[in-house]
């Protein structure tokens, strides 16, 4: 179970799901006055650099997705053993 904890600690993103929010917003209203003054190697490595940052923005929604349905799973178990607690009164 260690190892699986440990697994999880190093696949954890560098930055919170807010980070990668914020840079995909800033850089869209940004990129309308570059792209028009890039060529297009450096457009082609600035695509690249959007594409690695939406992929880790996939994962950490993922991420986030996984957490909160855990998190739903317990509290159905505590409402219901609660539930059959009262029952039981």
């Amino acid at each position: 179970m260690s190892s699986l904890k440990c697994h999880r600690e190093r696949m954890k993103p560098k930055y919170s799901l807010e980070d990668y929010i914020h840079e995909m917003e800033s850089r869209s209203l940004q990129q309308a006055t570059e792209e028009e003054e890039l060529d297009v190697y450096q457009q082609l490595h600035k695509k690249e650099k959007d594409l690695i940052l939406a992929a880790e923005l996939g994962k950490a929604l993922l991420e986030k997705n996984e957490e909160l349905s855990r998190k739903n799973e317990r509290i159905a178990e505590e409402y219901s053993q609660k539930l059959e607690t009262h029952i039981k009164r």
